[in-house]
């Protein structure tokens, strides 16, 4: 997956996870907004039609108000209205409480709802976190990888050409590589070695190292002690940089002592 597809899917996500959690919010607002004036309305149309009947009763006992002294019926019903104020207010107090209630319910549950939104936003940038992460890891370790895929690359392309090297060896020795042919075998070597840092090694002189060499005979002598060389080469090997393509195999012998040529000699 590229860098470009990850950063647009992870900025999808959290802008689907923002998006969401605002069209919650702004829907329990809105949900609460009618609950309220919806009860309000209802508590204002029922104050009204009491109030309405509390005037109807105030009028009528000041109608009472004007008959005669001797009318004591008029007085009595007038009396019973006046009573009947007080009711209708307990039933006010009621209904507002009812309404305080639950508009303090409905609070309640939109808190519920948001605390839920927070959460799934929660979660949703940690996905994006956990997606950033991934792919930081990911560029990482294909950085760290690059390079190793390149050398084992190239060293299988020398793998392949070794045959070829070793023709090309061969002819130099025996004076064979003359000629047009001769420039290009040296131009080949020249940019395996400048490009991939490729080279031949393994002379006859050389000190022998069991870490670059394959001995595949000792010569006589070579068990006496003294330091051992490279006496005979039977296939040069190939390193790419300091990695071992393939080891030289020699023949290892001893380094004779001026001493010992002397006598030799004498």
């Amino acid at each position: 997956m590229s860098e470009d597809k990850l950063s647009q899917e992870a900025r999808k996500a959290y802008a689907e996870a923002q998006k969401e959690f605002d069209e919650a919010a702004a829907h329990e607002a809105e949900k609460a907004s009618a609950t309220q004036n919806s009860a309000e309305t209802e508590v204002k149309a029922k104050s009204g039609s009491k109030n309405g009947k509390n005037a109807d009763s105030a009028a009528e006992h000041s109608s009472h108000s004007h008959v005669s002294p001797g009318d004591s019926a008029g007085h009595e019903n007038g009396g019973a209205a006046q009573a009947g104020g007080q009711p209708a207010a307990d039933e006010a107090d009621e209904l507002t409480g009812e309404l305080a209630h639950a508009q303090e319910d409905r609070i309640a549950t939109l808190n519920q709802d948001l605390d839920r939104a927070k959460d799934d936003l929660a979660r949703a940038r940690a996905d994006l976190y956990n997606l950033q992460q991934e792919y930081s890891n990911y560029a990482k370790r294909t950085k760290a990888e690059i390079p190793q895929q390149q050398e084992a690359g190239v060293a299988s392309v020398v793998d392949a050409l070794m045959g070829v090297l070793d023709d090309i060896d061969l002819a130099r020795q025996h004076g064979d590589l003359e000629g047009p042919f001769g420039a290009v075998a040296t131009k080949l070597e020249s940019t395996l070695q400048t490009r991939f840092k490729v080279k031949r090694y393994g002379k006859v002189g050389d000190t022998f190292d069991p870490n670059l060499h394959q001995a595949i005979q000792m010569a006589p002598g070579a068990d006496d002690g003294g330091e051992h060389i490279i006496d005979a080469v039977a296939q040069p090997g190939y390193l790419m940089g300091e990695r071992v393509l393939r080891a030289a195999m020699v023949v290892v012998g001893v380094e004779k002592s001026p001493s010992a040529d002397q006598t030799s000699e004498a």
